[in-house]
C-alpha cells in the first residue's frame, strides 16, 4: 500500500474583512432547503452584487477535496460514472430532519463528484418518518446526464460507516470516515477480466490544522479551512467562493427540496 502524505497546511488568516460588505448572509446546512425558493426571488436580484454568499457546508474547503479533484481530473480512475455516500448516526431520531442534518453532506458530495453538474432527477426515494413528522431515515437515487447516478443514505436512527465512494471506468476512490470533513482517501485501479486486476492502493493523508481546544465533533479544526477561504474571497472583493458557488449550492438545495417533497405537503 503506497502512502502519499501531504505537507502541513498553512495556518488560516484570521484578519477582519478589509472591504465593505453591508451584509454577510450565511446558510447553514440544516436550513439550506428553505433558501431554494428565496434564491429564485427576482425582487432580491439587485441585492446580490452587494452581498457575500458562502454556504455552511465546510466539506468543500478541506485540502483532501482539492487533491480528490486533481485525481479525478487526471483520469486515473477513468470517467466517473457513479458516486455513493452514507451519513447515518443514532443520536437524534425525531429531534430534527435527517435529510437536513446529514443528508445535505451526501447530496453535495455526490454532485461534487459529478463535476458540479446538477442531477436530472431524484428517484427511488425511500423514507421513514418519526411520530412527530421529522424524517429519520432516508435513501434516494440521483440520476445524472449520460446515465450516471449517485445514491445517498442518511439517518438519525442508526449508524453507518459514514464513508463515500466514487466509481470510475478504471478504478475506485474511497473516502474514509468522516467523508464530510475528510483527511484521508484511497485510490485503486480495477481492470481486466471481472475487474479483478487491482493496482496497489494509494493512500492520501492530510493533517488537520494545529489548533488547540476542545471540540464536540470529529475534525472540527477543519472549520478553519472555510474561514480562510471566506477571508481570501473578501480580500479579493469576491461575492462568492468558486469552490462552492451559488449556482451549485442552489442545485444541491433543490435536491434536498425534491427529496423532502415526497412527504411534505
Amino acid at each position: 500500500m503506497q502512502s502519499l502524505r501531504s505537507s502541513p497546511s498553512p495556518a488560516p488568516i484570521t484578519t477582519t474583512c478589509p472591504i465593505p460588505h453591508p451584509a454577510l448572509p450565511y446558510s447553514s446546512p440544516d436550513a439550506s432547503h428553505l433558501f431554494a425558493p428565496l434564491a429564485r426571488d427576482p425582487s432580491l436580484a439587485p441585492l446580490y452584487p452587494k452581498l457575500f454568499f458562502l454556504h455552511g457546508v465546510w466539506s468543500r474547503f478541506f485540502p483532501a477535496m482539492s487533491e480528490l479533484r486533481r485525481v479525478i481530473d487526471s483520469g486515473e480512475i477513468g470517467e466517473v460514472v457513479s458516486a455513493h455516500a452514507s451519513f447515518c448516526q443514532n443520536d437524534g431520531a425525531g429531534a430534527c430532519s435527517a435529510t437536513l442534518e446529514t443528508g445535505i453532506y451526501c447530496a453535495q458530495f455526490i454532485q461534487w463528484a459529478m463535476g458540479g453538474v446538477a442531477p436530472e432527477s431524484v428517484e427511488g426515494v425511500n423514507f421513514r418518518l418519526h411520530e412527530n413528522g421529522n424524517d429519520e431515515h432516508i435513501s434516494a437515487l440521483l440520476k445524472f446526464p449520460d446515465g450516471k447516478h449517485g445514491t445517498l443514505e442518511c439517518s438519525l436512527r442508526n449508524p453507518s460507516p459514514r464513508q463515500a465512494t466514487i466509481c470510475g471506468t478504471k478504478g475506485v476512490i474511497e473516502v474514509q470516515f468522516p467523508f464530510w470533513c475528510p483527511t484521508k482517501f484511497t485510490v485503486q485501479g480495477m481492470t481486466g477480466l471481472g475487474s479483478q486486476t487491482w493496482t496497489e492502493k494509494k493512500v492520501y493523508e492530510f493533517p488537520l490544522p494545529d489548533i488547540t481546544g476542545e471540540y464536540n465533533f470529529v475534525n472540527s479544526e477543519g472549520l478553519a479551512y472555510e474561514a480562510a477561504e471566506a477571508n481570501r474571497c473578501l480580500r479579493a472583493g469576491l461575492t462568492e467562493s468558486p469552490l462552492f458557488d451559488s449556482e451549485e449550492c442552489l442545485a444541491v438545495m433543490q435536491v434536498i427540496a425534491d427529496i423532502r417533497s415526497r412527504w411534505e405537503k
